[in-house]
């Protein structure tokens, strides 16, 4: 069961005010999606993933493939240089929040998911589109 309220694009960056790092949550209404992460620093990562909702606001991510290295600045980045990658079987189940939130520093209400557990270093997204396949929208690191 999936609940299409998910389905999108979300960024952290809207809630990542003083913070180094940023990260996205790609959920696709097949059920497939990705995660990325970056920081000042150049650190970066990107997993693939399927997803699920086994209850009512609770979502099940089950990572299939990791890769972690440098990144160049971009939303978000794209890769430099991989320093590994490879399979991955980690598994996060959080209970979540899709709701109409003001970010701060922003006066401009947005669609906000919240989640108990962090993805990627992040509890809170914002909605960049729900159609993850549009491609005037970011799509995972290269």
């Amino acid at each position: 069961m999936r609940d299409a309220d998910l389905v999108g694009l979300w960024d952290s960056g809207p809630y990542d005010y003083g913070s180094m790092e940023s990260s996205w949550l790609c959920l696709r209404g097949n059920g497939t999606g990705w995660t990325a992460w970056a920081n000042a620093a150049g650190g970066a990562s990107v997993s693939q993933l399927t997803w699920s909702c086994p209850h009512e606001a609770e979502l099940e991510l089950r990572y299939t493939w990791t890769a972690s290295g440098t990144g160049f600045p971009g939303t978000p980045p794209t890769f430099v240089e991989v320093d590994e990658e490879g399979p991955d079987d980690a598994l996060v189940r959080t209970r979540y929040l899709v709701r109409i939130d003001t970010p701060p520093l922003s006066q401009v209400p947005a669609v906000s998911l919240d989640l108990q557990e962090s993805v990627e270093f992040a509890r809170r997204f914002a909605l960049v589109t729900r159609d993850p396949t549009d491609p005037d929208s970011a799509g995972p690191p290269r």
